[in-house]
This record gives structure tokens, sequence and C-alpha cells, in this order.
């Protein structure tokens, strides 16, 4: 009978199957290693990138900031000339209010009314006088509230009756009033009521109209 020893046939298959095994071992290895060194490369390039976006984002943020400033500075001008523009513009009204207020008054005073006293505070005005009849008081308070654009918010303070001449045979009576207004600050009413002031300033103040 022929005997075959494959004890040696064996080994080396065994051996065969072992290096292919250590070989797909080592390769599945390398090929991990190439992808990991791939995928870090596309992060850090995708790192990289946001990095530099972020440092251009950061250099528009500083200069448009450098420009929010500028303009914030240029409001600031601009708030200081018009401050300086309406100071001026209030010096230049206050140093004619006196001949306005006066010349206002006597254009707008109706029949029966005169005034004996007026005050002036800031824009605030107290005003004076006599009215014959209840009428020409409420008559000139409508004109102070609607009848002018320099006047506004009038306020009746005082009203209270006066005798006069009471020894007489025919004792007259009128009404003491105090009144308190609000004289505005007004270019365009005054350029338009510059016609009125000028035929009205030549007239007493307390003068009854005919």
């Amino acid at each position: 009978m022929i005997q075959f020893n494959l004890l040696q046939h064996r080994e080396a298959l065994r051996k065969f199957k072992q290096d292919q095994f250590n070989a797909s071992v080592v390769l599945t290895l390398i090929l991990g290693g190439v992808t990991a060194l791939a995928m870090y490369g596309s992060l850090r390039y995708s790192i990289d990138a946001q990095q530099d976006n972020i440092l251009v984002l950061e250099q528009e943020i500083g200069r448009y900031e450098a420009q929010i400033i500028e303009i914030q500075d240029v409001k600031t001008q601009f708030d200081a000339l018009l401050a300086r523009q309406k100071a001026f513009e209030d010096i230049q009204a206050d140093r004619n209010s006196p001949v306005r207020l006066l010349s206002e008054l006597a254009n707008i005073l109706p029949p029966g009314v005169a005034l004996s006293k007026l005050a002036q505070k800031g824009q605030e005005i107290t005003l004076e006088g006599t009215a014959q009849t209840n009428e020409n008081l409420s008559q000139f308070l409508d004109k102070l509230g609607q009848g002018s654009a320099w006047f506004s918010k009038p306020e009746l303070l005082i009203s209270e009756a006066l005798h006069i001449n009471p020894g007489g045979k025919l004792p007259t009576k009128a009404f003491k009033f105090t009144v308190k207004a609000t004289f505005m600050r007004d270019p365009a009413a005054f350029a338009a009521a510059l016609p009125s002031i000028a035929v009205s300033a030549a007239a007493p103040l307390g003068a009854p109209k005919v």
C-alpha cells in the first residue's frame, strides 16, 4: 500500500492562509490610515477656510465699526449745528418778541377791553385789564385762543365785578380780569402777520376799536 504524508502540505496551506490574513489586515490598516489622513486633511482645510472667512469678517466688522463711529461723529456735529441754529433763531425771535407781543395784542384787542398791565416770564404772559361786559372778555379769550397764531392756552385767572364812578347818578359796571396765556415763537406766522402789525402798531394798546 502506498502512503502519502499530507502533514507538510497542510502546514504550508495554513501558513499561506495566515499570510493572506496578515496581508489583509495590513492592507486594511493602510487603507484606514490613508482614509483618516484624507479626512483629516479635508477637515483641516475646511477649518483653515473658515478661519480665513472669520478673519475677513472681523476685518469687515472693524471697517464698518469705524464708519459707524464716523457717522456718529457727523451726526453729533449735525445735531450741534441744529442746536446752534435753533438757539440763533430763538435769539432772533426773542429780540423782536416785545414788539411782536405788543403789536399782536393791539391787533386782536376787541372793543370794550383795555389792558392795564402785562408781565412776561419766558413764553408765559400774564395780562391784567378791564372789560365792559362779560361778552367782551369772552371775545378777548377767544381771540387769544383761536384768533391768533401767536397765542395759545389762554386761561382766565381772575374775573371780578368792578363799579366805576359809584357816587355818580349812573354808575358804570365793568369787569376786572387777569388772564394767562402762552406767547408762541412762530416766524411763519410773524411774516404773515406783518401787514396787520404795521397797520395796528400806530394804535394805542388799550384803545377800543371803532
